[in-house]
């Protein structure tokens, strides 16, 4: 039976961040490889993190990374990523499901468990054992740049029953969910991803708002808790007195105090991206691993350097300023979840074993090389649709522009960063299948010039009524969630005083300083979104 020396214990909570596209890259993937099977090899890391590629090449590439770790006689790797609205959201290949404000505004908690077992299926079957979801936060800060749809909701009832039915529908398939960002990110202006944020709010605003969705989480048995980069100075007393402000995420009040302790949460603690500039404008990879493990995480996520993480951790058991018992504690939780995801039997409080794991997924994908074995895509396909219908809000007089189809000639813009191409050319896709008279569709963005606004003012001149189809939402780093000033007045002159309608696919907030007659709210960009809008257009539905 394995057992483990005390750097293989500090390896386990350990979680790099990895992705298939780097890793089968024609110029650099030999150099990614190398490093990752080292760690996994040498070192015996607990887990990855999942992020780009596509869906085959990443089942392939984990399933060669479990090879690697159980010849080195290692436990099985356990490994996440962030699923919050599907496979989609991180690889190309899954089913893309409505972001979770639109099962918030759909209201039925049953849709929300259906569609997070759904998503667990589809991990499940690519070797993805731990899903970062749901969003626990509440989104009560309109500005917020970083949560926005990804919550569930404006309010704490709301939040708390999707992220409890979410955490039922994911767990239903030995799926770890995770409550985030533990203590709640909603009511920010900051996004972490650039700098760090404050909750400036007394405790007791705390407890009723913030932390109510997350006792939920825990009451539903919430398998693993998210903790953010943000500083709350109401719940950490003796720890802003230092010259920078300590996060959640390295802070011993909140981790060990308050959700150990006062909240009893007995499950798995990993803390966000230690890669984010919340953290490292401000500490080293040495001083946010070691801080982050020492204030109570068990998992260390996506530290810059691996290696440099488990040095440090290293010499701090050895140093005496993390405790061998803390170290022990997090490998034997780690061990626990790998057990529970039916990975390991846990033999002794730091041996194990690898069970006789179900061999059927891997043969599958070795006889069937070009596809992903058990996913249902239409089966999920549907049910996405399903739950991107009821989501749907008008807002201001929908019989003004709707159904589409009373007018002979419209006119469609869609106001997009270069991201968003494939969806909006998705949306009209579909809007030109269902609509029969003429239409003409553009794409707008900030640096289009006046001979361009000239010449698509000329050739919509006979619409009857203009679209403007917007995808602003939450992204990393972006630091904004709103459509510039100059887009508006560009919107304004394409309007050409012709009624207008605004189908805002992402931050439904826009509809406050948009200039538009009336907006349809989706909640969502995500493909059965653009699908449901289109057909509520014209009535379809």
């Amino acid at each position: 039976m394995p057992h483990f020396t005390t750097r293989s214990l500090i390896a386990q909570c350990i979680m790099p961040r990895i992705s298939a596209e780097a890793y089968f890259d024609a110029e650099r993937g030999e150099e990614t490889r190398k490093a990752l099977h080292s760690l996994i090899q040498e070192e015996g890391i607990g887990g990855v993190c999942v992020f780009a590629g596509n869906a085959l090449e990443t089942a392939q590439m984990l399933q060669e990374l479990q090879t690697i770790a159980a010849r080195a006689q290692h436990p099985p790797l356990l490994v996440s990523s962030d699923f919050e609205h599907g496979v989609a959201m991180r690889l190309s290949g899954g089913t893309a499901f409505p972001h979770a404000m639109a099962l918030g505004m759909a209201d039925n908690p049953l849709m929300t468990e259906k569609v997070a077992r759904a998503i667990a299926l589809e991990a499940k079957v690519l070797g993805v054992h731990w899903n970062f979801a749901p969003v626990a936060d509440v989104n009560c800060n309109k500005l917020n740049p970083i949560i926005n749809i990804r919550a569930f909701g404006e309010t704490p009832d709301v939040v708390s029953r999707h992220a409890s039915a979410y955490i039922r529908g994911t767990q239903a398939e030995n799926i770890i969910a995770t409550a985030k960002h533990f203590p709640g990110h909603g009511d920010t202006q900051a996004d972490s991803h650039l700098e760090l944020p404050t909750l400036p709010f007394d405790a007791e605003r705390l407890e009723t708002v913030e932390l109510a969705p997350f006792r939920a989480a825990i009451a539903s048995g919430v398998r693993s808790i998210m903790v953010g980069h943000l500083a709350v100075p109401a719940l950490q007393p003796s720890e802003q007195h230092s010259a920078k402000p300590l996060p959640a995420s390295l802070s011993s009040e909140i981790m060990t105090k308050l959700l150990r302790e006062t909240l009893g949460f007995t499950g798995l603690i990993v803390t966000d991206g230690l890669d984010m500039k919340a953290i490292t404008n401000d500490w080293s990879v040495e001083e946010s691993a070691v801080s982050a493990f020492s204030a109570g995480t068990d998992v260390v996520l996506l530290p810059p350097d691996p290696r440099r993480a488990l040095d440090a951790l290293e010499k701090a058991v050895e140093a005496g300023d993390v405790s061998l018992e803390k170290v022990i504690a997090s490998a034997q939780r780690i061990l626990e979840a790998k057990q529970w995801c039916g990975l390991v039997n846990i033999e002794a409080e730091v041996g194990w074993r690898v069970n006789a794991l179900e061999t059927t997924q891997i043969q599958r994908i070795r006889s069937r090389p070009n596809e992903i074995p058990e996913i249902n895509k239409q089966e999920h396909g549907l049910l996405a649709l399903d739950a991107a219908k009821p989501a749907l809000r008008w807002f201001g007089e929908k019989s003004l522009v709707q159904p589409l189809d009373k007018f002979s000639n419209i006119a469609g813009f869609a106001l997009v960063e270069e991201r968003d191409v494939p969806a909006a050319t998705n949306f009209f896709r579909y809007l030109a299948q269902l609509y029969r008279s003429d239409c003409d569709f553009a794409f707008v963005d900030a640096s289009i010039s006046e001979e361009d606004i000239a010449e698509l003012l000329a050739g919509t001149n006979d619409a009857e009524v203009v679209i403007f189809a917007i995808f602003v939402r939450p992204q990393a780093e972006q630091g904004t969630i709103k459509v510039s000033e100059r887009l508006e007045k560009i919107a304004l002159r394409l309007a050409n005083g012709k009624p207008t309608l605004a189908v805002l696919f992402g931050n439904p907030y826009l509809r406050e300083t948009f200039p538009a007659d009336v907006f349809l709210c989706t909640f969502s960009p995500s493909e059965p979104s653009l699908g449901a809008a289109a057909s509520e257009l014209l009535r379809q539905l």
